[in-house]
């Protein structure tokens, strides 16, 4: 791991910056965002320039464990993501004090939109320095990984069940250069083109059961994800529930019809579309069934998802309204 810091003493604040966001363009920008971050917080901080997967967890969870108040990522949803799991150790926050700041530089900007970040880095610096925070919910995935081993990961914004856990495959392995709205928009048309209608058994609450064939199930904490896809619009990161979106069996001209609604949240009109709320939800299928969180590639189901309400910190103005 390559851990750049600038002093050896354990600092206030903790800087993880990805440099292979947004396709690289972060760090293209790291100079220029790292000096504007020195300008405004004034104080010096401790700096992890992430190299490789999970590391930004790694770094969050030794400097929330040091003594760090206030670690700020630099990045999209996954090192977002990766980050947030860092303030976690066997399940359990380890500082409840310790509080996440966001500079967002992704490909998606789901958490982002969702949260009502400006998208000026100087506004979200302004944030960040205000000190003024807000306490968000998050999610908790379990799953069993391709090594048959348990695992659990904690997510901001959204877990896709279907041909969101396709797309996000697609896109991490070929195409974040081109930018959220294009790789995402793009990719998500082409893929609902082709993509086969799943055989899917969705559990909420653990009682009711849903069975059909589904193109995708979405799970939502957020409203916003995949490059300004509003797909879950009256979702708010801090109301203790989960928004769930079932994207029910759909034909080709169906899907054409529905797409563009998905940016304006008019795909709900749809009866193709169901929309309901929940705590927790277990997805089964006996299909291979991808699945994805925050825009990163899990794995396959079958997963379960709970709710974690009021579970974070986050330097944010305002979410009245979000």
């Amino acid at each position: 791991m390559n851990f750049a810091v600038k002093k050896e003493k354990s600092m206030d604040v903790h800087v993880i910056i990805n440099p292979a966001s947004a396709g690289g363009k972060t760090g293209a920008r790291q100079p220029e965002i790292l000096s504007a971050l020195e300008e405004k917080l004034g104080k010096e901080y401790s700096l992890c320039v992430t190299s490789e997967p999970l590391e930004a967890s790694f770094s969050a969870r030794k400097a929330v464990t040091d003594g760090s108040e206030l670690i700020i990522a630099i990045g999209g949803d996954g090192t977002i993501q990766e980050t947030v799991n860092g303030f976690f150790s066997n399940g359990n926050l380890i500082n409840p004090s310790c509080q996440l700041g966001i500079l967002d530089s992704g490909t998606g900007h789901g958490f982002a939109q969702s949260l009502g970040l400006p998208k000026e880095l100087e506004e979200q610096l302004e944030i960040i320095h205000s000190g003024q925070t807000q306490v968000i919910d998050l999610g908790k995935v379990a799953f069993v990984d391709k090594n048959g081993k348990p695992r659990e990961r904690f997510f901001i914004n959204e877990c896709q069940a279907g041909i969101g856990g396709e797309v996000v495959r697609i896109v991490q392995s070929k195409h974040k250069r081109l930018g959220g709205f294009i790789a995402f928009g793009a990719i998500t048309l082409l893929t609902a083109l082709r993509y086969p209608n799943r055989s899917m058994s969705v559990v909420i609450d653990g009682t009711e059961e849903i069975k059909d064939q589904f193109i995708g199930v979405v799970i939502g904490n957020g409203n916003y994800m995949a490059g300004g896809m509003n797909i879950m619009p009256y979702a708010r990161v801090n109301d203790g529930f989960f928004d769930i979106l079932l994207i029910h069996k759909q034909s080709t001209s169906q899907r054409l019809w529905n797409f563009p609604k998905i940016y304006s949240g008019r795909h709900l009109a749809s009866s193709r579309f169901s929309y309901c709320r929940g705590r927790s939800v277990n997805i089964y299928s006996s299909e291979d069934v991808t699945f994805e969180a925050d825009g990163e590639f899990l794995g396959s189901l079958p997963f379960s998802i709970e709710i974690l309400p009021a579970a974070l910190s986050v330097r944010v103005n305002n979410l009245e309204g979000k």
